[in-house]
């Protein structure tokens, strides 16, 4: 993924978890939150994909099992059991990525 792919995602991100936001820019954003956090994922990045799971959560985008799965590895690997409940959690509560 390019850096300004990167950058412009970003900025969606942020224009559309504005107050202000149109209904267009929370799509956006929300399609930048999933194509970042499936970017690090497939980069294997640690703190990164959890950063950007919270991300997709808070935009309440549809996060497939593969993105769950590896932040809930990760959140366990780097020791932080709570965060490991928390992600559980907000799996459940969703109700995205669950096995059908």
């Amino acid at each position: 993924m390019a850096r300004t792919h990167i950058r412009l995602s970003k900025k969606a991100i942020h224009v559309g978890t504005t107050e202000l936001a149109s209904i267009d820019q929370v799509d956006a954003a929300r399609a930048a939150s999933l194509s970042l956090l499936q970017h690090s994922v497939r980069r294997r990045h640690k703190q990164l994909a959890l950063i950007r799971l919270l991300n997709a959560v808070q935009l309440r985008a549809e996060i497939d099992g593969a993105s769950w799965d590896h932040s809930l590895a990760v959140a366990g690997v780097l020791g932080r059991p709570q965060e490991v409940l928390l992600l559980r959690a907000m799996r459940c509560r969703t109700g995205s990525g669950q096995a059908r």
